[in-house]
């Protein structure tokens, strides 16, 4: 969706106040990892509390902001890799486990990875809108 769009495109914040469409990349370059260590923490320990993320507070995500859509791509294709190979090792029991994000009931882990995948495809959405609802 976005390998043949300038960075300097992608970079233009299109909504005043709101990411860019880069900044929703990195956004979900950044947050990967993260939900893997939540599941591996379900995996681990007894309904894990997860605090709220804090993009405000996140040094990762405002170093990301800076990389090029190439270079975030190439994390983020690195880092999924990592995530399909975590989640099919998980074992049966684990999808069971539950964790608690902030603000949310108590999920199981197969739960957890659902919202994983639906705050993504809000967030490749919001990139699709913004590189083609907004000209």
């Amino acid at each position: 969706m976005t390998d043949n769009i300038p960075d300097e495109v992608l970079r233009q914040e299109v909504n005043p106040g709101k990411w860019s469409a880069l900044d929703n990349i990195a956004h979900l370059a950044v947050f990967q990892p993260i939900f893997q260590r939540r599941l591996q923490r379900v995996a681990d320990e007894e309904v894990p509390l997860f605090e709220p993320y804090t993009w405000q507070e996140d040094e990762l995500f405002a170093q990301y902001r800076q990389l090029s859509n190439r270079e975030l791509l190439a994390q983020y294709r690195h880092d999924r890799e990592a995530f399909i190979r975590f989640v099919e090792g998980l074992k049966e029991g684990d999808f069971r486990r539950a964790g608690a994000p902030s603000g949310v009931r108590k999920l199981n882990a197969a739960q957890l990875v659902e919202m994983f995948l639906l705050h993504e495809s809000h967030h490749l959405f919001t990139i699709f809108k913004l590189l083609n609802f907004n000209k």
